[in-house]
């Protein structure tokens, strides 16, 4: 696995793009220490953020004073696309004090996605309806929510690891 990780990471790199972020959640980590492990090894010699789940995990990283996520984090495919709308207005208004993710997949529903992924169809619309919505602004204003991406984690985890 690290040989296949360090790939991917050096296929970025000489691109010339530099990721902010080591993402896992596809892995499925569950009792996975040895994966665990090198992940936060990659994270720290790359210098990049690392996205956890899982409390063991996230409670791991912050033990060592590393910032992630406060909780697992939400993912769009695991919400019903019928009531989303609502119970995104729902979720932010009741968003709990401290750093949560969302995994959003926003597209739009056209001939181009269906030939791509026609069962994510009413996901991606879904998604992307709420996030471009006056209403998600509006609720992110009114109960002073805080948007942040991971290169400002990426710059915190990078202190911690002393680089």
């Amino acid at each position: 696995m690290e040989i296949e990780f360090r790939a991917q990471i050096e296929t970025v790199l000489a691109a010339g793009l530099y990721p902010t972020h080591l993402d896992w959640h596809a892995i499925r980590l569950s009792q996975r220490e040895q994966i665990y492990n090198l992940m936060v090894r990659l994270a720290k010699e790359y210098r990049l953020a690392l996205q956890v789940m899982e409390r063991t995990w996230i409670e791991g990283l912050q033990n060592q004073g590393f910032p992630t996520n406060d909780f697992n984090f939400l993912d769009s495919y695991l919400l019903d696309p019928d009531d989303k709308l609502v119970r995104y207005q729902q979720m932010l208004r009741t968003l709990p004090a401290g750093l949560n993710e969302w995994a959003v997949h926003p597209g739009l529903g056209n001939a181009e996605l269906l030939a791509i992924e026609n069962d994510s169809n009413h996901v991606r619309q879904t998604d992307y309806e709420f996030l471009i919505s006056l209403e998600a602004k509006s609720i992110i204003k009114e109960e002073g929510i805080n948007l942040l991406n991971y290169r400002e984690i990426q710059f915190i985890w990078n202190k911690v690891s002393g680089e």
